[in-house]
């Protein structure tokens, strides 16, 4: 049995006064045993905060486990059994000497530019030029490859299925790179994360443009498709990280609008290529690989780091290189501690969005109701040409004209989410966060119209406006439904809301994408008319999901397996944003964003230890530092062991 009285007196407050006796026992090593009957108690006098570099701290005691990850002294953390019998996957290791030292917390100090919250509005915004390019682009070789299949499948001898698996392929892509991409910006950074998968969708452009048959084609599609998700999914956590919650709306919005744009405006241009005999497919991907040239400089000079924890670890390893021991303590960031290994974090990755899937009612319904969106946007990608050419004799050029409608449905969106926003500021106190949901039940609604009125007005009877006007509104209500499925989830979930935007994007993607494999076909055999009828009866069948959010969201996220864990731990950050707020004068306030709080960033308790006096400036930092700690998470260590036992359980 463990020595209770001895155990106890070690897991009293961080912040009780050590003795000089206690010194000693730092530069110990410290051997926890199982046949151990007690645990190390070792509490040394913290270093003076005044020689400490600007936004460090004293923090607890810790231990550097053999794989160098540090970890806090486990007399530290109180349990109600001793630590030898938890089985925890980072537990010291039985038996191996550990020497305790002192934690010198690394963050960034009040108003400090390093902070990505403050860095300033003209890089703010060359980091979203920069990051919201990239998603047009992507955007746009979605559809400049579908205007171009006439001639690849004149030069490659394909049939239409296979011209056709290149739009679904890269739709795969785009679904399935998500799954993995948390833990690579992690490891490595959002910057680096960027750049790689730049100069891969780059590269692949002249690998198809040279291709000799439709094998290599389509093999570097799906390539494509994942390199070019990181242009959908990572621009949201890049505009999270360097704008709080309250300025997000405007970037985020047009984010969106360019991911639907780029779609549109991608074949009005390349008809053109392909119209022209000496051009055609092949130059549609040489003129990208050229457009994409002249941007990857700018990727180098506009990006910066963003990734709060990033930073901070790169800090805290240069700290502990330029000043050593010599501060009394090793600096480490807070998101190192007990940081889950690369492995486990791929693993976790893959499985929690898979897990909501398949378990959490919001996910799976909003999943469903913008794949359905999806799908219809990818039968008009492919099936377009198919439908003015064959019903109105446009020829190529005409049929690329007609992708316009795009653009102007995403203006209208974009116009609409700007109403959304003001309403939603005026409704958020009464209806939380249902009310974002004004703008989606309109949009619900105006989709299976527009899919009516776009099928029943495909004939050589009515003038070709009238399909493109039904056109136009179902484009604008796809876009609605598009940004209320990052947002509404973002908000529902949390601290892992990636996972569950992840989710959502890999449906939506797969089930989307799927769609053009069977759009001639469906096309051929439904006709025009009756296949997008038949689309919009699912749409309106579907219409039903952000009503029933609106109503009675509060209750079926209670009954989430998740989400009634983790809505507590959103009002502690929302209240943490509050704290900041008041003091911080409601603009730049530093918080975790969600990525932080999902992938190790939990910021672990201050630790005053024996501060001394200090001026009155630097005590109400600390307070406010404690009070942040506190509201966002840092006390709730038992309620992720819950959601790690509801994870298991599933």
């Amino acid at each position: 049995m463990i020595d209770e009285d001895r155990y106890e007196s070690s897991t009293s407050d961080l912040d009780t006064p050590r003795t000089q006796d206690d010194e000693a026992t730092l530069h110990q090593p410290t051997t926890w045993s199982r046949k151990s009957s007690t645990m190390p108690t070792p509490s040394p006098s913290p270093p003076s905060p005044s020689t400490l570099p600007p936004g460090c701290s004293i923090g607890p005691l810790i231990v550097i486990l053999p794989d160098g990850r540090p970890q806090l002294l486990e007399d530290h953390r109180p349990h109600s059994h001793p630590p030898q019998a938890q089985s925890h996957p980072h537990s010291v290791t039985p038996d191996i000497p550990l020497a305790p030292e002192r934690a010198i917390w690394v963050d960034f100090p009040p108003d400090s530019r390093e902070n990505p919250f403050h860095f300033s509005r003209g890089r703010k915004n060359a980091i979203v030029a920069v990051a919201v390019f990239f998603t047009g682009m992507t955007a746009f070789s979605t559809s400049a490859y579908s205007i171009g299949i006439p001639s690849m499948m004149a030069d490659l001898g394909m049939t239409d299925l296979q011209a056709l698996a290149g739009v679904g392929l890269y739709a795969f892509g785009f679904g399935i790179a998500p799954l993995v991409l948390a833990p690579l910006s992690e490891e490595f950074g959002r910057k680096w994360t960027y750049i790689v998968a730049i100069a891969i969708f780059t590269i692949l452009h002249v690998m198809i443009a040279l291709a000799k048959n439709i094998e290599t084609v389509l093999i570097n599609r799906i390539l494509m498709g994942a390199a070019g998700s990181i242009g959908a999914t990572l621009v949201g956590g890049t505009i999270s990280d360097i704008y709080v919650p309250a300025e997000r709306g405007m970037p985020m919005t047009v984010f969106a609008f360019c991911a639907m744009f780029g779609t549109g405006i991608g074949p009005v241009i390349m008809s053109w290529v392909e119209a022209n005999p000496k051009l055609q497919w092949r130059w549609i991907q040489w003129i990208q690989l050229i457009l994409m040239g002249a941007y990857f400089p700018t990727v180098f000079l506009a990006l910066k780091e963003t990734r709060a924890s990033v930073i901070l670890r790169r800090k805290a390893r240069r700290l502990r290189k330029e000043r050593g021991d010599k501060d009394g303590g090793r600096y480490t960031a807070r998101s190192e501690v007990e940081k889950v290994s690369f492995a486990v974090a791929m693993r976790q990755s893959l499985l929690r969005p898979l897990t909501f899937l398949a378990v959490e009612p919001v996910v799976i319904f909003f999943s469903a109701w913008i794949s359905v969106g999806w799908g219809v946007l990818y039968t008009q990608i492919g099936g377009l040409p198919y439908i003015f050419e064959n019903i109105y004799g446009f020829n190529v050029t005409q049929s690329g004209l007609a992708y316009i409608t795009l653009c102007i449905g995403s203006f209208i969106a974009l116009g609409g989410n700007l109403i959304q926003d003001s309403i939603y500021r005026r409704k958020v106190a009464k209806r939380g966060i249902e009310a974002r949901l004004y703008a989606p039940m309109v949009a619900g609604v105006t989709l299976a119209i527009g899919c009516f009125w776009y099928g029943f007005s495909s004939t050589p009877r009515l003038h070709w406006i009238v399909p493109c006007i039904g056109l136009v509104v179902v484009i604008a209500s796809i876009l609605t439904i598009y940004i209320t499925a990052f947002v509404y989830l973002s908000e529902c979930y949390g601290s892992y809301a990636s996972s569950a935007i992840a989710a959502q994007s890999f449906a939506r993607n797969m089930i989307g994408g799927s769609f053009s494999f069977f759009t001639i076909d469906m096309y051929d055999n439904l006709t025009p008319r009756w296949a997008i009828f038949l689309m919009g009866c699912i749409a309106l069948l579907l219409a039903i999901v952000p009503f029933a959010a609106f109503w009675k969201g509060p209750q079926i996220r209670a009954r989430s397996r998740y989400s009634k864990l983790l809505m507590e731990e959103e009002k502690r950050r929302v209240a943490a944003v509050q704290v900041g707020g008041e003091e911080a004068g409601g603009e730049d306030v530093e918080i975790m964003s969600e990525h932080e709080h999902e992938e190790g960033g939990r910021g672990q308790r201050p630790d005053r230890g024996d501060r001394g006096e200090k001026d009155k400036h630097n005590d109400k930092d600390e307070d406010r530092e404690e009070d942040r700690y506190r509201l966002a998470g840092g006390e709730g260590e038992g309620r992720q062991k819950e959601i790690a036992m509801v994870e298991e359980s599933v």
